[in-house]
């Protein structure tokens, strides 16, 4: 008797150390299909392999997880702000939030309809001008380099798709809102 009531507690723990090891073998394969892609900022897409992975799981919990990743994504870069390092890459938060680049990539895509790159774009625009509005002295190259643009241009590109203006005129319109305040 105690044999069998032994036997039945390993059946159990034996199917869940076979689900864990499919879903780690399927998010390794997917990670090695995804090496040879460039993960600095190019555009995260959904590949085969990845809407395979996907399309395995019940939606329900391939939604809850993605929505959890996006959730603790966004809470540690508001909270350790990594967007402002220059040479943050893809893999380098995936390992932060204990996940590979291309679940991440997914994540990202899905619930933010964004790409790494834009998401990094879009906390940076955003934090310089929060930095302006607490400066106005600095100038467009120190808010670039302040935010972790590596390039003017680039910096002048982000801030024109997220806010629709240059860097210059949303500084002029920001002095000019805070001057008609004033008076």
């Amino acid at each position: 008797m105690e044999k069998l009531l032994l036997l039945l507690g390993y059946v159990p723990l034996t199917v869940c150390i076979i689900v864990l090891w499919t879903i780690v073998r399927k998010m390794r394969k997917s990670s090695a299909e995804q090496n040879h892609v460039n993960d600095r900022c190019e555009e995260d897409s959904l590949n085969e392999a990845d809407s395979q992975l996907l399309k395995d799981e019940p939606l329900s919990t391939k939604e809850y997880e993605m929505e959890d990743l996006k959730d603790r994504l966004c809470d540690l870069m508001e909270r350790e702000r990594l967007y402002l390092n220059p040479n943050i890459r893809v893999t380098d938060v995936a390992e932060r939030l204990y996940t590979n680049k291309s679940y991440l990539s997914q994540a990202i895509r899905l619930k933010l309809n964004k790409n790494f790159c834009q998401l990094l774009h879009s906390y940076r625009v955003q934090e310089a001008m929060r930095l302006y509005s607490q400066n106005m002295d600095l100038t467009i190259a120190e808010l670039c380099r302040k935010v972790g643009f590596n390039s003017m241009t680039t910096f002048t590109q982000a801030f024109g798709r997220n806010t629709g203006c240059t860097p210059a005129d949303w500084c002029k319109q920001y002095k000019r809102q805070k001057a008609n305040e004033k008076k």
